[in-house]
């Protein structure tokens, strides 16, 4: 996986943050953030907010423009970001097994609750920033690139 780190220090919280991969589009914008799992739990701790999640912290960080960050880094557009939680199938469909399963669905079907996860952030539109939250899976990804993912059965 590309490691991205987008800095959040501007505002006084944590600092940098690590996303497992980033798709970006420098004309316009658009990117999409990819936290990808494979066993592992989303990370449950940070060090500004003991009560908020890797989930929360990487939608926090996508809502922050940062004109610092290298070309192209410097072009995302906070009004045009997805997050996409990449796990394996088995798991998308027991969400229940892992606290992302619990913590993405909360936000996609409660966007309020995002604002009490980043109780920080003012005056957002929390309903179009759910709706921008997604999940895919590995064999999603093999049934398109046949050779990827080897490691899939």
């Amino acid at each position: 996986m590309l490691s991205y780190r987008f800095s959040h220090e501007a505002t006084g919280l944590e600092g940098a943050t690590n996303v497992d991969a980033l798709v970006l589009n420098p004309k316009n914008g658009f990117a999409v953030i990819i936290e990808a799992k494979v066993l592992s739990d989303i990370s449950y701790e940070t060090t500004y907010d003991a009560m908020r999640n890797q989930i929360a912290r990487n939608i926090d960080v996508k809502l922050e423009e940062n004109k610092e960050l290298c070309h192209p880094l410097d072009k995302r557009n906070p009004d045009k970001i997805l997050f996409l939680l990449l796990t394996p199938k088995i798991l998308k469909d027991k969400p229940s097994s892992r606290l992302y399963g619990y913590k993405l669905s909360e936000y996609k079907t409660n966007p309020r609750s995002l604002s009490d996860d980043l109780p920080h952030r003012k005056n957002c539109d929390w309903q179009n920033i759910s709706s921008r939250l997604g999940w895919l899976t590995w064999e999603d990804f093999k049934s398109v690139i046949k050779d990827c993912c080897g490691w899939l059965k």
